[in-house]
């Protein structure tokens, strides 16, 4: 089964199907053959990558699905974010707190009591 999207991840690409990724530009000069005013709707932003996928697939890119290393890379990147946001975040709640409670400590020891 082929699919057109407008995004090169997601759900469809994971599944194996054979997705096909379409520019929105694309996909809106395709829409104004059936809607000469370009109104925009997600029915007939669906009737056009379908059609565009039908008639129009061997000019469009198809998308590699990722390989299992691939994969465990952007789980790793994105485990590796995660908890630098939360670093982020506690150390200003570490420095909020002590400026409320001891405001004494981060005169004495600077900023490098809790340096990020």
């Amino acid at each position: 089964m082929s699919i057109g999207i407008e995004t090169d991840r997601g759900p469809w690409v994971a599944a194996g199907y054979r997705v096909f990724v379409v520019n929105p530009r694309q996909t809106f000069r395709f829409r104004e053959r059936f809607s000469p005013s370009g109104a925009k709707s997600d029915a007939g932003n669906a009737h056009a990558l379908a059609d565009m996928v039908r008639t129009d697939s061997h000019q469009l890119r198809p998308v590699a699905g990722d390989s299992d290393l691939a994969g465990a890379v952007k789980l790793v990147a994105r485990v590796h974010q995660s908890l630098i946001w939360d670093r982020q975040r506690l150390v200003a709640r570490l420095r909020a707190q002590l400026r409320d409670f001891y405001p004494g400590a981060l005169a004495a020891f600077g900023e490098e009591l809790v340096a990020g």
